[in-house]
């Protein structure tokens, strides 16, 4: 099992449309079975985008680490590390509490662009989707 993007895959991530950087996500995340995101050092934090809050999701540290250095160059004020959760635990109670408080998530946003926008509840059907069709299981 890897944990980290192959060069050619990281090299090419910001050039992907969105419906590829969702199922390059989806396919990296069953492999690696984490979920990278910002801290603030307490918890998962969200970004503005416009009037709506969003909460940047990665399948690797390195996309996650980029985004960190990049923000937190471009704002003095607000410096953001990153986390990691398990798949199992994103998917069964992270998840959750953003469908709750209607987070919108960024699947693999980069300077470039705020990746793929999508519902927490539409992540959870397609994650459970996978699982209920066996194409992917959690190790448990």
């Amino acid at each position: 099992m890897r944990y980290s993007p192959y060069e050619n895959e990281y090299k090419t991530a910001a050039m992907m449309s969105e419906a590829a950087k969702l199922e390059y996500f989806l396919t990296r995340v069953f492999e690696a079975e984490e979920i990278w995101g910002l801290d603030d050092g307490c918890e998962w934090v969200t970004i503005d985008h416009g009037d709506d809050n969003i909460m940047p999701i990665w399948p690797y540290e390195k996309f996650a680490q980029d985004f960190s250095d990049a923000h937190n160059a471009e704002k003095a004020n607000t410096q953001l590390g990153i986390t990691a959760e398990s798949l199992e635990d994103f998917l069964y109670n992270t998840l959750s509490e953003l469908i709750d408080c209607d987070i919108t998530l960024s699947i693999m946003p980069d300077a470039q662009s705020p990746g793929c926008l999508i519902s927490p509840h539409r992540l959870y059907e397609i994650l459970e989707g996978m699982i209920d069709a066996g194409e992917y299981k959690l190790d448990s």
